[in-house]
């Protein structure tokens, strides 16, 4: 009996671990902690900011859940041994229904965390990630969503707060920021999305195009944010120019293989800490 107590357990643990995959951890936990990071620099302060962390890890475990469902299929038949569909005995229609209860979840909260208006922006923001794991991930106009999600956190966070508009810069630098992030993390799988006939942006475009879009994207990126932080420190500008330089650099002279995906990824990090420490100081 304890035997088969243990071996039950056992299935259960590697169960929730093969959930806890597909819900792409460490995705969903750097999304939910700068959102959170970036709800308390404009003001988010107690139980609010933490029914915020609620409803955007639970949107972000649903983003992440009907991915892999929806992929499930490709995933088999590429023998994708790190995806838990094929690995770990986890079926798409179980992966869909926690899917579906995560989202219904953290749209319900959405709005009673940040009222109509504000709970709207962020239910928008999911049906675009949706919308993209669905529809537009194989598509050129896979960035398309990633620009119109990320660009609506600032509407959710700021309506949601005190009634007021986003600033116009806070909403150009969060799309330009997601875009990125999106062209940077399709790069190295460029080979293995050809192979398999993934037809997304990136692999239209092409590694040259999208590699020099991104850097235009991160420049321009830099830019709006050295002009907006300015006034409240000098050293704001400085890093970034430094960070795009060194990135640039490192790109250009490392012999290792995922050199311009590293270099790309690390200015994504310093412009949201940037971003983030920002609008700790100038408020909303």
């Amino acid at each position: 009996m304890a035997l088969l107590f243990m071996a039950g357990g056992g299935a259960k643990i590697t169960r929730l671990k093969g959930f806890l995959k597909a819900s792409h951890a460490a995705p969903t936990a750097v999304v939910t902690v700068v959102f959170v990071l970036l709800a308390a620099g404009l003001g988010w302060r107690g139980w609010p900011l933490a029914g915020v962390f609620v409803v955007v890890l639970v949107g972000q475990l649903s983003v992440g859940w009907s991915n892999d469902a929806f992929d499930a299929s490709l995933d088999k038949k590429s023998q994708r041994l790190d995806k838990p569909t094929v690995a770990m005995g986890i079926s798409s229609r179980e992966l869909w229904i926690a899917a579906v209860i995560a989202l219904v979840v953290s749209s319900a909260m959405s709005w009673i965390v940040a009222g109509a208006v504000g709970g709207s922006w962020h239910v928008f923001a999911l049906i675009m990630a949706w919308l993209y794991n669905t529809v537009l991930s194989r598509t050129w106009w896979s960035w398309l969503p990633y620009a119109l999600a990320f660009g609506s956190i600032p509407a959710f966070l700021s309506y949601g707060l005190n009634g007021q508009a986003p600033a116009i810069w806070l909403t150009a630098v969060c799309a330009i920021v997601g875009v990125s992030a999106h062209v940077a993390n399709a790069l190295p799988d460029l080979e293995l999305d050809r192979q398999a006939d993934v037809k997304g942006f990136v692999t239209s475009v092409g590694k040259t195009r999208a590699t020099w879009l991104c850097w235009i994207l991160l420049t321009l990126g830099s830019v709006i944010l050295a002009v907006e932080s300015y006034p409240s420190s000098t050293w704001f500008p400085v890093v970034l120019g430094v960070a795009l330089a060194g990135a640039v650099l490192y790109a250009r002279w490392s012999r290792n293989r995922t050199a311009i995906f590293n270099a790309i990824l690390a200015l994504v990090v310093v412009q949201v800490l940037v971003l983030l420490a920002a609008v700790a100081v100038t408020g909303p």
